[in-house]
């Protein structure tokens, strides 16, 4: 299990079901993978911000208007990301990840919700910086192909060629499946905390399960894993687990 609760907030009254499903599907999105108050919240901001009457009309204004559907789909996406984005966690990457003992070899790192690519440059640009590209391979998965457009675009802004050549995007629902192969390092930060229950098991079963041996999962700062759901992973800091099974 992992904790993600947020901290208290008020109670946010969801639409009817069968509005929820035509607000969903006039978004391309199945809100039910998504936390309730999250979406709650979600679509009375949009109400509040178009002056619209509720949700039924929210709906018929993603229809209409195709910068209306792409800022609601990104805000449920929750598609918030930024260089180096709580800096404390790639210091505690960089150690965990060149301390003495540990293997030298090229490494696979694969980010959920990967956004704008902010996360995955980040860390590219890390390894650069211990000469660690040649033979690495880092891909980012993101639901939306809006925003692996954008990651693909920025990824040639924000690197050089030697660190643009091991940087990949796809779109992916990480709540229903994991690219092949095995990870050195599984970024899942600031994801679980947005998804229902059923959606964030899932997530997180595709995340350990994606994990090589020794390999590193790395949660936002508000996720943790419970003593009760570790699935074969020990401590490796704060928010860090590695597998050891």
């Amino acid at each position: 299990m992992v904790d993600s609760r947020p901290r208290a907030e008020p109670v946010v009254e969801l639409p009817p079901a069968a509005v929820l499903r035509t607000l969903g599907a006039a978004c391309g999105l199945d809100l039910g993978s998504f936390r309730p108050a999250h979406v709650a919240r979600t679509i009375d901001r949009a109400v509040e911000r178009l002056h619209l009457a509720g949700p039924e009309a929210v709906a018929r204004a993603v229809r209409a208007d195709p910068a209306v559907r792409a800022r609601l789909r990104r805000a449920i996406a929750v598609s918030t990301s930024g260089m180096w984005r709580d800096p404390e966690q790639f210091e505690l990457l960089d150690r965990l990840l060149h301390a003495e003992g540990r293997p030298r070899r090229p490494l696979r790192v694969w980010s959920l919700g990967a956004s704008d690519g902010s996360e995955l440059c980040s860390v590219a640009l890390l390894l650069g910086r211990r000469d660690a590209l040649t033979g690495a391979f880092l891909l980012g998965s993101d639901l939306l192909p809006e925003n692996v457009a954008l990651a693909r675009e920025r990824r040639a802004e924000r690197l050089d060629p030697a660190a643009q050549a091991i940087v990949r995007f796809e779109q992916r629902d990480v709540t229903t499946s994991a690219p092949t192969g095995s990870w050195d390092v599984v970024l899942c930060r600031n994801v679980l905390i947005h998804l229902s229950p059923d959606a964030r098991r899932a997530t997180l079963d595709h995340a350990v399960g994606a994990l090589a041996p020794g390999g590193l999962l790395l949660l936002g700062r508000s996720e943790r894993l419970l003593r009760d759901g570790r699935r074969g992973l020990d401590d490796a800091g704060p928010n860090a687990y590695r597998r050891v099974a």
